[in-house]
């Protein structure tokens, strides 16, 4: 009887304590912070099950093989999702470094999505992470172009020297 005691007591103990320190004022709050590697693991874990339950259902509505779509896609990514997702050129150090948690860098093949969970995420935005919705300021049709392009984005090859 102690032992089921001290547990249910630990289970609202701990998160009790997370919440007073966070009152507080004695969590770090700093975007520039490296996350931890056990926090990130558990926000990608997070991340692809929301997207494949959101995505579940959706209907995209443009071939993958579409050039002039996939280049208006393209034309979208490099004027509104660059700045923080990086390009061929490489990551945005601005996503890469000032973000928390960090901006998925595409061309370095830090994101796997097909283009339904691409559509969900810039559609809906993803809470806490600074992606936001983009429902509203571009065309369903506009977000299902830049979502095929992203999902198409295949990490660029090491340069030679």
């Amino acid at each position: 009887m102690r032992l089921v005691l001290a547990f249910i007591l630990g289970l609202i103990a701990l998160p009790l304590i997370f919440v007073l320190a966070g009152i507080g004022g004695l969590l770090p709050i700093k975007a520039t912070s490296t996350p931890p590697q056990w926090e990130a693991g558990i926000a990608m874990r997070v991340l692809d099950a929301s997207l494949e339950k959101r995505a579940k259902g959706l209907k995209n509505p443009i071939r993958a093989d579409d050039k002039a779509a996939l280049a208006a896609g393209g034309k979208i990514y490099a004027g509104k999702c660059a700045v923080c997702h990086g390009d061929s050129k490489g990551p945005s150090k601005w996503g890469s470094n000032d973000f928390y948690p960090r901006v998925p860098q595409f061309y370095q093949g830090e994101m796997d999505v097909n283009p339904e969970e691409a559509y969900a995420a810039v559609h809906d935005g993803i809470r806490y992470s600074g992606m936001a919705a983009w429902d509203g300021q571009l065309t369903d049709k506009q977000i299902w172009q830049v979502a095929n392009f992203a999902a198409s984005i295949k990490p660029a090859e090491p340069m030679k020297h």
